[in-house]
């Protein structure tokens, strides 16, 4: 199927692996990207610093930096964010599934994406990703948008501006 659609398509491909998998996929040399969902779980603390956080992610470089330079392409994350609620630094898909019981705690979301981008921002085989979740005219949302994803109206915004504004 890749090698269909490159025949047809001229662009940059990838493919989006989970944080647990990536190493696994058997057919990144087709890939441009070695794309990642990185929902990866950085601490049990429900409401860790930055500097937990930092220390969290050094676990999983050597591992995205090694299959990088293996394979001579770079990470780009198909997908990252972080709840804003207590423990969403943490295993993602088990804070998700209790999010209407736990607490809405806005700076973890912004700790933990300013955690991201300060310790991936300036390696050269990250190129980036793709923030989970956005909604045009906040227009979408499951249940609970105070608590969701989405860094809007809400202050990890301004993690945001600091990283890309300019850039």
């Amino acid at each position: 199927m890749i090698d269909s659609i490159k025949n047809i398509y001229s662009g940059s491909l990838t493919y989006a692996a989970n944080w647990d998998e990536y190493s696994e996929v058997p057919f990144w040399q087709k890939m441009d990207y070695i794309g990642v969902n990185a929902y990866f779980p950085l601490t049990e603390e429900m409401t860790p610093d930055a500097e937990v956080l930092t220390q969290s992610w050094q676990k999983f470089i050597p591992d995205l930096q090694k299959i990088s330079s293996k394979l001579r392409k770079p990470i780009l994350f198909t997908e990252y964010g972080y709840l804003s609620v207590e423990g969403a630094a943490g295993k993602q898909w088990e804070v998700q599934s209790n999010l209407e019981v736990l607490p809405i705690h806005n700076e973890i979301q912004q700790t933990a994406l300013e955690s991201l981008y300060s310790t991936f921002y300036e390696k050269n085989w990250w190129k980036g990703g793709f923030l989970w979740k956005w909604f045009p005219e906040m227009k979408g949302h499951e249940g609970y948008p105070e608590k969701d994803y989405t860094p809007q109206g809400k202050p990890a915004i301004e993690t945001l501006k600091k990283w890309f504004k300019g850039n």
